[in-house]
């Protein structure tokens, strides 16, 4: 039986001298594997269909519980993100939080559709920024939406000195001070990527790195899954 995906590619792995296992992010049918025969030979028609980031529409074969891709149209294949180090690592971080994310065949639309788009935007956009907005967005799907508002302790606003708790997501003042310290502008970035405040400010390199740590930690916490690229990611910043 053949049938027909939009898929991203979130992972490959070799198989054999000449073929590869492929994890695909598919917008009907969620996370799939299916084998690429014969890409790894020069010429190959379909080595496209395994590259990283690809985006396409792929024609699978099933027998039994096994899958094969039969063929592939491109639909995207973000070609931006590979000649840019710095936005090649942050592609695989939105690849692998979804990897880690999702459960196989379980369907998640809004997960995919943002991670496309994400992928769109690292192409022409600060590709920190856009990381730090899928991650949020990925977080709230899944269940572990942040608290950016007020202090979660008595309400105040969040100024000077703050602090992030790790397992209630939530951020305190220093009067109810709980979880580990934070900065002013970590808070202000993650609001702004996550469309709270939509004020026109620049940030710094080290303030993305700071989100992206406590993204990182956060994420560690609720999935106990730690996204390798990332690190790799943080470090280039």
């Amino acid at each position: 039986m053949e049938w027909k995906v939009d898929a991203l590619v979130l992972r490959t792995a070799d198989y054999g001298d000449n073929d590869k296992m492929v994890t695909l992010f598919s917008l009907q049918k969620g996370k799939i594997s299916a084998a690429l025969k014969g890409v790894k030979k020069a010429g190959a028609r379909l080595k496209f269909a395994g590259q990283p980031f690809c985006f396409a529409e792929y024609v699978l074969a099933s027998k039994g519980d096994r899958n094969t891709v039969v063929s592939a149209a491109l639909t995207d294949g973000f070609y931006p993100l590979r000649e840019d180090i710095n936005r090649f690592y942050a592609a695989a971080c939105v690849v692998g939080i979804c990897d880690a994310l999702l459960y196989d065949g379980i369907v998640n639309e809004e997960l995919f559709l943002y991670a496309v788009n994400a992928l769109k935007d690292m192409c022409a956009k600060d590709e920190a920024e856009v990381l730090v907005s899928f991650f949020l967005k990925a977080l709230e799907l899944s269940g572990y939406m942040l608290s950016l508002g007020a202090c979660a302790g008595c309400g105040a606003e969040l100024s000077g000195k703050i602090y992030f708790d790790l397992q209630g997501g939530c951020f305190y003042c220093a009067d109810c001070a709980r979880g580990a310290g934070t900065s002013e502008a970590t808070l202000a970035l993650l609001r702004a990527c996550a469309g709270i405040d939509r004020q026109e400010r620049e940030f710094s390199s080290d303030t993305k790195k700071r989100a992206l740590k406590l993204l990182r930690a956060y994420f560690n916490e609720k999935t106990d899954s730690d996204i390798r690229a990332l690190s790799e990611y943080i470090a280039l910043l």
